[in-house]
């Protein structure tokens, strides 16, 4: 095997001199290793060609065709002084190029400084005075007030105190919007038919509405701004449930805020379910059971009605948890659009007036189911407050000691469709209040964006605001009349009572023997 001359190539031909000389000296043994004469006689070794160049080297007068020492140095030392001189010449540009940047940083400084002194002169007046100051002025002026000195003389003004220099600082924070319209609505001038076709009730109902919530909605004033007055903030939601318009009309109608308007229609919903409800939405006393009793069996010639119960859906944005509780089958059906609603049932008496609701269960239980849920079965029934009167409801209820519906069945006798059509003119009472709520208060016939847990308080609100008005005879306009369409399941179990069953057959029976059932079926 032959070894190359320079097993590292990485290595300088004099940095790899002392390996040569090893192999060298590794080629001819040691003399004292006895290796003389054994074995043949012809163990000599050719002579290596870099030996045989070598030698020719001597012999020429010992040139070498490897670089000369000096050589290599001068070659490095060139090499330093270019690296040298390259180094300063990048320091060189890189400090011209710092000076470049501090220049320029130091000319925006100036600049912003100048725009700033200019800011701040424009402005000096809308400072407000530290705290200190705003106590010494206060002080002052109750001084000068108990001294009896004319009000002209204090130097400082209430609203100085609280803003700087009024309107000027509201500037600087608060977006202007003009107030225009509510304005003129507000004014006394304002037409009257003009007035309740905005907010669906005449100027002394909303004024009744007002006082009733003053102590409740009303805000206190602060530092920075004037709180918004009771008025306007029930006039922001009473048109937003009338009219149903988007946030950002209301927001350009009242010159406030899209989140303001959104956070006041909140706010009064509450004030009206905490506050009104308990006086215009209550479950009458004995005297009124009495009262209604009598208005019903006058007209629809059944004794002992209380009331008429129906229930509707509203409809909702999908909600973001239990979706399907929510998902409303029928509606799907029939708009072929997928639907989602919330339920809302109620109560009514003679007068169209509520009584009682239930709000907040999940579109996809049927009538029954929602019955009992609610307060009316599980409270009013189960105390025996319900023993002596009928509550009125249609096929989709089931007939119970308190509860009386139709027949369902088909091929019903003449006494029967006699009973089916009295019960439907007491159910067309509820049928007809569900449809002036709907009506007077746009926001329900249309998907809502209120969150699913504040949407209780609005519905509630509405059916408060229905029978203020009710109760106040505010007549509604032929325009906004609504049809309300919600269908009707009937139960799988229709007659839970057999003492119910025999009264309502009793009760049919008289109607027609007595000549008080409906004529259109005969």
């Amino acid at each position: 095997m032959e070894i190359s001359a320079f097993p590292f190539p990485y290595l300088q031909d004099d940095e790899c001199s002392h390996f040569l000389g090893l192999f060298q000296d590794m080629d001819s043994p040691p003399s004292d290793f006895g290796f003389e004469g054994f074995g043949n006689d012809n163990t000599k070794k050719r002579p290596r060609k870099e030996d045989e160049e070598e030698e020719a080297g001597a012999v020429n007068g010992g040139s070498s065709n490897k670089p000369a020492f000096g050589d290599i140095l001068a070659t490095l030392l060139l090499l330093d002084e270019e690296a040298k001189h390259q180094q300063e010449q990048w320091d060189f540009e890189s400090n011209r190029d710092k000076s470049l940047l501090e220049a320029n940083h130091r000319e925006k400084l100036r600049a912003m400084d100048g725009y700033y002194n200019q800011l701040q002169g424009q402005y000096n007046t809308d400072v407000t005075p530290p705290k200190r100051a705003r106590r010494s002025a206060v002080a002052a002026v109750v001084a000068a007030v108990a001294s009896g000195e004319e009000a002209t003389a204090a130097p400082v003004q209430p609203t100085d105190i609280a803003s700087g220099s009024g309107p000027s600082h509201r500037r600087l924070w608060v977006k202007e919007r003009t107030t225009d319209w509510w304005d003129r609505v507000s004014s006394p001038d304002f037409p009257e038919e003009e007035f309740r076709r905005e907010f669906r009730m005449s100027k002394s109902t909303f004024n009744l509405i007002c006082d009733e919530l003053d102590a409740t909605v009303t805000k206190k004033n602060t530092m920075l701004r004037d709180a918004i007055p009771a008025p306007k903030r029930v006039g922001v939601c009473v048109w937003r449930l009338a009219t149903g318009a988007p946030l950002r009309h209301v927001s350009e109608r009242f010159g406030l805020g899209i989140s303001t308007c959104h956070k006041l229609v909140i706010e009064v919903c509450r004030a009206i379910y905490d506050v009104l409800m308990p006086k215009y939405l209550r479950w009458p006393s004995d005297s009124e059971i009495r009262s209604t009793k009598e208005k019903f069996e006058s007209v629809h010639k059944i004794p002992d009605v209380v009331g008429s119960i129906y229930t509707t859906h509203i409809p909702i944005i999908a909600p973001k948890v239990h979706v399907a509780a929510y998902f409303n089958k029928r509606h799907t059906e029939r708009n072929q659009k997928t639907s989602y609603s919330i339920t809302v049932q109620g109560v009514v008496n003679a007068e169209g007036i509520f009584t009682d609701v239930c709000i907040g269960n999940p579109g996809s239980l049927t009538d029954d189911q929602i019955l009992e849920k609610s307060s009316l079965a599980r409270q009013r029934a189960a105390r025996g407050m319900l023993r002596d009167g009928w509550i009125v409801g249609n096929a989709g209820f089931p007939l119970t000691d308190w509860l009386l519906v139709p027949y369902a069945r088909q091929n019903l006798t003449w006494t029967q469709h006699g009973f089916n059509e009295n019960i439907g003119g007491i159910q067309k009472i509820a049928v007809e209040a569900f449809e002036r709520l709907k009506g007077r208060w746009a926001c329900l016939q249309k998907r809502t964006e209120v969150k699913l847990q504040d949407l209780p308080y609005v519905l509630g609100a509405c059916c408060v605001l229905h029978n203020i008005c009710e109760m106040r005879n505010e007549e509604m306009a032929p325009e906004i009349k609504f049809d309300v369409f919600d269908d009707v399941t009937v139960p799988e179990t229709n007659i839970r009572s057999v003492t119910a069953s025999n009264k309502r057959d009793q009760i049919s029976h008289n109607l027609l023997h007595r000549g008080l059932a409906g004529t259109r079926t005969l």
